[in-house]
């Protein structure tokens, strides 16, 4: 799987070998508010404030989790699913391109996702290496709202 960037803005593509499974695009350059589809699916991320400090996520329109951003750099994806709550945690730990870790909330790797980075074109696109995914999010709704982080990632520290 990859999650492959087509336009600055940030919108990206889910592709898996060369078939695409979702399009995340966001409304405008300076929204913050983006859809997707995944089949019948639709996905919306929505600033919470003007800040974009927490992000909702809905899922045929009822909100579902949220996406904030810690103390300590990382991305936490938080989401209800079936009546079970899940956290995952991105962490980049690379110190000169992007290599995000996606953990669960006991602290398990899931998957990887390792840059191929166009700085000079304000584009990434994302290797996805898996680890030991638990499927209790679909990859692919998963990989939307990690694609989504990254992109507020980069803006929160490019703004620091």
């Amino acid at each position: 799987m990859k999650i492959i960037s087509t336009a600055t803005k940030g919108n990206f593509k889910i592709m898996d070998e060369s078939t695409e499974v979702s399009e995340l695009v966001y409304a405008s350059w300076f929204s913050g508010k983006a859809s997707a589809t995944i089949g019948e699916i639709s996905f919306e991320l929505k600033p919470k404030n003007i800040w974009a400090s927490k992000i909702d996520i809905y899922k045929n329109s009822n909100i579902i989790g949220d996406i904030t951003f810690n103390l300590k750099g990382h991305m936490v994806i938080q989401l209800s699913e079936n009546n079970k709550e899940f956290s995952y945690i991105m962490k980049n730990n690379a110190l000169w391109t992007l290599k995000f870790e996606v953990f669960d909330e006991n602290e398990v790797l899931q998957f990887n996702l390792n840059s191929e980075g166009k700085w000079s074109k304000l584009k990434y696109d994302y290797q996805v290496e898996m680890d030991a995914f638990n499927n209790n999010i679909p990859l692919e709704e998963l990989l939307i709202y990690c694609g989504y982080a990254s992109n507020l990632y980069l803006a929160l520290i490019s703004a620091v």
